[in-house]
This record gives C-alpha cells, structure tokens and sequence, in this order.
C-alpha cells in the first residue's frame, strides 16, 4: 500500500479536541479542551454533541478548496506546509540522477511546469489512445483491461472499494491463511464512486447522473472526439448495466462474503466472457494458482458484459477512464472540467486547491516514502520515536496484567489471549524500511507519464509479494 506522511505523525504527537491560549508570556497554546467552543444554550443531556461543538460550528468557515473542514485540517495544513519546504528544497539542492530527492524535486517540477503541460496537449495520451482504437477483437481487449488493472482497492485497511479501471486488485494476507500472501480482485468500472450513483431513484441522484454525462460529453468533445453524444450513450448504457452488477456497500464491507477462493479455471467456468486467460498474462498475473473473489456476482456480471457489450462500446468507455484518469496532469481545460464534475458538482468544492497544494497531494502519493523518509529525519527524531515505542510497551505490560486479573476468564482462555497479544505489531511513526522506488522513472517534462509510471510501479511492487515470506514490518 502507498505511504503518505501529510498528517499521521503530527495526528500521534496532537490528539487534543482543541487549544487553548495561555495568558502567561509568551503566548502559547496548550493541551486542552476549548471551553469557548462549546454551544452552552444546549442541555448537554439533549444534544450533547452541538454542546460540546456548536460554538465551533457556528464560528467555523469551511475554505472555499475544501469540502469540510475540523481541527484535524490544522495538522494536516502544518504537515503540508513542512512538504512543501521538503520537496522545494529537494530542487534547489540539485540532487544526483536516481536518488529520492531527485525524482521528487522532478515529479514535483513536472506537475507545476504548466507552460509546458499546455504545450504538449493530449500528446502524452496519444499512445494509449491509439491502443484503444486499435481493439480490434475480445482477445484485444481482454488484454487491454489487463493491461490496466492495478493495486488500486483496499477494502480491509483504507475501504477504498472504487477504481474506474474494470477490475481492482488488492494484495495481502489470505483471510484463511495468513502465511500466504493472495490477490484479490474486487468490482469496478464506474466513473461515479457507488452503484447508487447510477441506480437510485432519488431525484438528486438523477441530477448527478446528468451532469456525469455532460461532463463526459464535454471531456471527450475537448479531446477531439467525433459525434461525443453518440460516445456518452454508449459508455452510460454499460456503466449502468456494470452498476447493475456491482454488489452494494453493505455486501461489500462484509468480509464475511468476501472470502471466496476461486482457481484460474474456476474463473473460466464461473464467470464467462472475458478471456482469463489473455487477461491474467496482460496483467503479470497468469502464474498464481488461486484468487480471492471480494463480489462473486459483480466479477460474474462484469465478465459477463465484456462478452455481451460491443467492442466499440468498450473502446468508448476505456478512451474515456483513460483521459479522465489523467485530466488532472493535462492542460488546464481537462484539469477545470475534471474538477467541475468531482469537486464542484460531486464534493460540493467551490474553488480548486492551489496548484502548488495539489502538486506536493502527487508527489506525496506517489512518492510517499520518498518524501516520508525526508519528513521524519526533520521533524520525527530517533528518539521521539524510541519514546512512543516505550509507551507502547508499557500500554501491551499493562493489557496482560489485566488478562492476567480476570476473574471470570478461564486459565486456558486467558493462556490463548496472551499468545495473541505476544503475535501484536505496533507501528509507530515510520517503517523501519523505506521503498527506494528502484526502476521507476520520473522526468520533469512528463507529468501524465510519471503518474502512469508510479501507478504502475506500486502494482509491480504488489504483485512482486507473491510466494515469498510474509513482510511483518511493511506498512
């Protein structure tokens, strides 16, 4: 899984609800609850959370680049700002060719290179839109989506079950057997992030689904595309048909149903339609022995579609999630379309985040372990680190003893929770092995090709886990 270090050290040293200032020179804000934030004309005992954070509510001003806003934004500005000065200074120390300052002083470069990105238009797309148009039968495209699946999903740790791409992969422990590291591969294909967007009812959600098609219309209009009305058709009849299929979010957060072990040729026979075979090779994956399938039905449905749904159809649909997936790093018409449709209309987020803000968000995901090793040499010492880790301990000491104490606990019980105390791995601050990003490549004139390039490199680094031991101390 990537790293990103724009907040959760500063969130471990800075748990308060809120600061306070101290009248004793020099000012100083100190651990504490904020008692001016409080809504005191609400009776604790009848909304105690607008007592406790009315005052806060009725004062607070969401910014005009955010969707929401709390006191976890102040640690997350403070994080920013000190990845700002880490990716800045990386540039100006003019670092050697392949060291980690240098691929995020140029990743970094290449995002804010604006004139440059301007010029070049949808030139750095214009291979992989040839590919699609290239499609020319179901092995073609099987090997297209296999192309592009990527580790993209991670139901367990983060819940992140959206990926435009056909399929997402997760990688990690079989729920089964821990020793084994497996593949999951889970629902996608939509360009809005739930089924619901697609098959609700509620006239709110029909207005979106609206202005999901003028966006698409527009994006592909602006690429060159010809007769785009036709396009949007199309690509929305499968996306409603692929929503059809997808299981919903509470099917989906139940691993309870997510454990189905299913074997290469079960994928043949269990879910028809797409060439497995061809899809597993295209994606490096046509040697491992088993998957586990997160939504049976929605990898039966969706296998289903691409042996049903015409190929023009499906080359609609991928040049679309290609240029949609990149319009953030292409010229500033597709990156204001782009943010019309997900910040504006989707998050409700009037104003776009400064274009430096939005480079260190990409360079940071990215590169996180990059700009994660950097981050805590300044600001997280060895030390610190060595403290918190004693706190730990103390807090583990403390757990058994009270295991230890129960009287209604069975000494064979008691003798089992311990075991399982003694297997518990507490990460504290940053692994204790970095990434070195070895084999990706990062230019400062190639911005659509260094995000493709690390997506990619995240995937291998997944899928390069397989049959080898369990890494404990991976974060």
């Amino acid at each position: 899984m990537k790293m990103q270090v724009l907040g959760s050290i500063g969130l471990m040293a800075l748990t308060p609800m809120a600061f306070a200032v101290s009248p004793a020179p020099p000012p100083a804000k100190t651990i504490g609850v904020d008692l001016a934030l409080r809504d005191i004309a609400v009776k604790p005992g009848d909304d105690f959370d607008e007592y406790a954070n009315g005052g806060w509510r009725k004062t607070t001003e969401i910014p005009a680049d955010r969707s929401s806003t709390g006191v976890g934004f102040e640690v997350f500005q403070k994080a920013e700002k000190r990845n700002a000065d880490i990716v800045r200074e990386a540039g100006a120390g003019k670092p050697a060719a392949g060291t980690p300052q240098r691929l995020i002083a140029d990743y970094y470069a290449a995002f804010m290179d604006t004139e440059g990105i301007e010029k070049r238009g949808l030139a750095p797309l214009q291979e992989r839109l040839a590919k699609i148009a290239g499609i020319k039968s179901k092995t073609d495209l099987a090997r297209a989506l296999g192309q592009q699946l990527r580790a993209d999903t991670d139901p367990l740790n983060a819940t992140e079950f959206w990926t435009e791409n056909l399929f997402g992969l997760f990688v990690t422990q079989a729920l089964g057997d821990p020793s084994r590291t497996v593949p999951y591969l889970l629902q996608g294909g939509l360009g809005m992030p739930d089924r619901e967007y697609y098959v609700s009812t509620k006239p709110e959600m029909a207005k979106l689904r609206e202005a999901y098609q003028v966006y698409v219309g527009e994006l592909l209009k602006l690429a060159g595309q010809s007769d785009p009305a036709a396009h949007v058709e199309r690509i929305m009849v499968l996306e409603l048909k692929i929503a059809a299929a997808h299981a919903d979010q509470t099917t989906s957060q139940d691993v309870h149903k997510a454990n189905n072990s299913w074997s290469v040729a079960q994928l043949s026979s269990e879910a028809p339609g797409l060439d497995w075979k061809t899809y597993l090779s295209a994606a490096g994956l046509d040697k491992q022995p088993t998957f586990i399938i997160w939504q049976p039905g929605a990898i039966k449905g969706l296998s289903a579609l691409v042996g049903s749904e015409p190929l023009e159809t499906w080359r609609d649909w991928m040049t679309f999630h290609t240029l949609n997936q990149s319009a953030s790093f292409l010229p500033k018409a597709y990156d204001d379309l782009r943010f019309g449709f997900y910040g504006k209309t989707l998050q409700g987020t009037p104003q776009q985040r400064d274009r430096w803000k939005r480079a260190i968000a990409h360079t940071n995901a990215d590169l996180g372990d990059a700009v994660g090793k950097i981050y805590v040499a300044k600001y997280f010492p060895a030390s610190s680190k060595t403290e918190l880790q004693a706190m730990v301990k103390n807090l583990v000491t403390a757990f058994e003893r009270r295991v230890e104490a129960l009287d209604w606990m069975a000494p064979a019980t008691k003798a089992q929770a311990k075991a399982k105390l003694k297997t518990l791995r507490v990460g504290v601050g940053y692994p204790e092995t970095w990434r070195d990003y070895k084999g990706l490549v990062i230019r400062p004139d190639d911005p659509v090709g260094n995000a493709w390039r690390a997506s990619e490199w995240e995937y291998r680094h997944q899928i390069a886990k397989f049959g080898k031991p369990i890494d404990r101390n991976e974060w």
